[in-house]
């Protein structure tokens, strides 16, 4: 018997007057309580200056992917969803 299981890749970019600072990128799974956000400092020197504005678009990523893993449980989500996650500069 085939069994199966459903997850989409997300990734964000953090960008600072159009420079990226961050990358971020999960796997969402149906079923996982959690999902954890790998996070990619690109620009050190960016980063320590904007601080607050990454670590914005960071928990912003969080809640796109709790959103996102929230769909797959309900059902919501198709198997060939895709998904984009707009963020500020």
């Amino acid at each position: 018997m085939l069994q199966t299981t459903q997850s989409i890749s997300l990734s964000g970019v953090s960008t600072i007057d159009g420079v990226q600072a961050a990358t971020f990128s999960t796997v969402v799974s149906k079923g996982l309580s959690y999902t954890s956000v790998s996070t990619q400092i690109t620009d050190q020197d960016l980063y320590e200056k904007n601080k607050a504005e990454v670590r914005k678009d960071r928990n912003d990523f969080q809640t796109a992917a709790d959103n996102l893993s929230d769909s797959l449980d309900s059902g919501s989500v198709a198997s060939s969803a895709t998904s984009s996650v707009a963020s500020s500069e």
